[in-house]
C-alpha cells in the first residue's frame, strides 16, 4: 500500500483522500474522472497549505495518466494526457518546493518540461527549482524560456531581471575569490593562519595554570570556613532545625514558628497602616457609559459586537458580473497572423463555482473571492466568418493571490473534433496560450478593479 494513503493523519490512520488515493478505475472513463477529481482536491488542499497531502494526490494523479498513456494509441490523445500531466508534475514540483524537497522539485519541474515543451508554468517552475538549488545559469534560462513563451508577462520580466542580477552577482564573486587565490599563489603566502591560532590558545593555556592551581588553594579554604560556619550554626538551634534547613534557609518567627528566609513578619502597627486590604467584589456600573451591548445592525454578523470584523457575501452580484463581462471579451486576429480578422469569443460559462465577499477589519476593507471558471469559445475564420472552431477551457484559479497583469493558469483545454483539420497550431496560439486567453485574463482583472470601486 502506497506511503500516501497515510499522509495528513500520520501513522495513526489513513489520509482524508483515501478514497482516490486507494482506487483502482478500470476504464478509461473512469480515470478520466479520478484525474479531475484529483486535480481538484490537489488545489483545495495547495490552498490550505496541505502539503504532504497534495503531494500524494499529484503523485497518484501522475501514475494514473502514465498508465493512461500506456493504455492508448491513439497520438492525439496521448499528448493530451502528456500536457495534463505536465500541469501535474509543474504542480507537483510547486508542493515540493514548499516541503523543501528542491531537487525532487527539479526533477518534477525537468519532468513537465519534457511532457510539454510549451508549458510556460513549466519552465517558471525549473527555473525557480534551480534558483533553490543555487543552478544561477540554467535558472537564468529556464526564466528566458518562459518569457520567450508569454512575452507580456510582467512577473516573468522580474524573475528574469532577478535571475540575471543573482547569476552576476555569483559570478563577480566566484572573480574575485580566484583572483584573490592568484595572487596568493603569486606572493608564496601558503600559509595556514588556524596554526597561529591553536598555538595561541596552547599558550594562553599553559600561562593559565599556575593562577588557577593559586584559586583552587584559596576556593578550597574558604570553602572549609564556610564548612565550619554552617555546623557551628547547626549546634546552636539544633532543637529546631534539622541537619539540612540551614541550608534551605529557614527562620524562626516571633511566635516561635519555623518559616521560609524570606517571609516577612507584619507586626500590629503595620497592619494597622495598611488598612484592610482584602479583596473585595465591584459591582458594575453603567450609568452614564456607552460600553453596554448594542443590538445587532441588521444584516452584519451577530458575533461581531465589537466592530472589529464584519464580512459580506456577495457571491450573487460577482457571479452575475463577471459571466456578463466573459460573455463581452473577444479577440481578432491581427493582419499579420495566419487568418487575419478571424474573431474569437466567450460563448458560454459552463461551470462556475467558488465564492466572493469583503470583510471590514478595523474600518479597513478586505476583499476576497475564489472562482473556478469553465468557459466555451468559439473562434469563427475565413472572410465569410461561416468556418468556425470550438472548444474549451478552465480557469481553476481566480483568486486573490493572483496578481493583476500576471495572468491566470488554464487546464482541461479541449478542441472540439468538429473543428477545421489543421487549424490546432493556430488555436493553440491565439486561443490557448494568448490572444483570447490573454483578453480573458484582461477581462477577469478588470472584473476585480471594478469589484474593489463597488465595494
Amino acid at each position: 500500500m502506497s506511503l500516501g494513503l497515510y499522509q495528513g493523519l500520520g501513522a495513526g490512520g489513513p489520509s482524508a483522500h483515501f478514497d482516490v488515493l486507494s482506487a483502482a478505475p478500470d476504464n478509461i472513463d473512469s480515470q478520466r474522472a479520478l484525474v479531475e477529481e484529483i486535480k481538484r482536491r490537489g488545489r483545495a488542499t495547495v490552498g490550505s497549505k496541505s502539503y504532504p497531502d497534495a503531494e500524494a494526490l499529484y503523485t497518484k494523479g501522475v501514475e494514473m495518466l502514465d498508465s493512461m498513456v500506456k493504455n492508448v494509441k491513439d497520438e492525439l490523445v496521448i499528448a493530451e494526457f502528456k500536457k495534463e500531466s505536465a500541469v501535474l508534475f509543474s504542480n507537483r514540483s510547486l508542493v515540493r518546493m514548499q516541503l523543501g524537497k528542491v531537487t525532487e522539485a527539479l526533477e518534477d519541474a525537468n519532468a513537465a518540461v519534457k511532457h510539454d515543451p510549451g508549458y510556460v508554468k513549466a519552465h517558471w517552475r525549473q527555473g525557480q527549482a534551480f534558483t533553490a538549488c543555487g543552478q544561477n545559469a540554467e535558472a537564468l534560462k529556464s526564466f528566458e524560456k518562459a518569457l520567450e513563451l508569454e512575452p507580456e508577462n510582467k512577473a516573468l520580466r522580474k524573475e528574469v531581471a532577478a535571475a540575471k542580477d543573482r547569476k552576476e552577482q555569483v559570478d563577480k564573486l566566484m572573480a574575485d575569490a580566484a583572483e584573490k587565490a592568484d595572487a596568493g599563489s603569486a606572493t608564496g603566502d601558503n600559509r595556514d593562519s588556524s596554526s597561529d591560532v591553536v598555538m595561541k590558545d596552547a599558550s594562553e593555556s599553559t600561562s593559565a595554570t599556575p593562577s588557577s592551581s593559586k584559586t583552587t588553594m584559596k576556593n578550597a579554604t574558604i570553602h572549609s570556613k564556610v564548612q565550619a560556619t554552617s555546623v557551628n550554626d547547626a549546634d546552636k538551634d539544633e532543637s529546631l532545625f534539622t541537619k539540612s534547613d540551614h541550608v534551605r534557609g529557614y527562620k524562626i518567627r516571633s511566635d516561635g514558628k519555623k518559616t521560609s528566609y524570606f517571609d516577612r513578619e507584619i507586626d500590629e502597627d503595620t497592619k494597622k497602616l495598611i488598612g484592610d486590604i482584602a479583596p473585595r467584589k465591584i459591582e458594575p456600573n453603567h450609568e452614564g457609559d456607552d460600553y453596554t451591548q448594542k443590538p445587532a445592525v441588521e444584516g452584519a454578523s451577530a458575533w461581531n459586537k465589537a466592530g472589529t470584523w464584519e464580512e459580506r457575501d456577495v457571491t450573487p452580484w460577482a457571479k452575475e458580473t463577471l459571466e456578463a463581462a466573459l460573455l463581452a471579451t473577444e479577440y481578432i486576429l491581427p493582419d499579420s497572423s495566419p487568418s487575419p480578422g478571424a474573431r474569437g469569443i466567450v460563448s458560454k460559462v459552463t461551470k462556475f463555482d467558488g465564492h466572493a465577499s469583503y470583510a471590514t477589519v478595523r474600518g479597513k476593507k478586505r476583499y476576497i473571492y475564489e472562482f473556478s471558471i469553465t468557459v466555451n469559445w468559439v473562434m469563427t475564420l475565413g472572410d465569410d466568418h461561416k468556418s468556425a472552431c470550438h472548444g474549451s477551457m478552465t480557469f481553476p484559479d481566480i483568486d486573490g493571490t493572483v496578481d493583476l497583469g500576471d495572468g491566470y493558469d488554464i487546464v482541461d483545454y479541449h478542441v472540439e473534433g468538429s473543428s477545421p483539420a489543421g487549424t490546432g497550431p493556430l488555436l493553440d496560439r491565439f486561443v490557448r496560450d494568448g490572444g483570447l486567453r490573454e483578453r480573458i485574463h484582461n477581462t477577469i482583472d478588470d472584473w476585480v478593479r471594478l469589484f474593489r470601486a463597488t465595494y
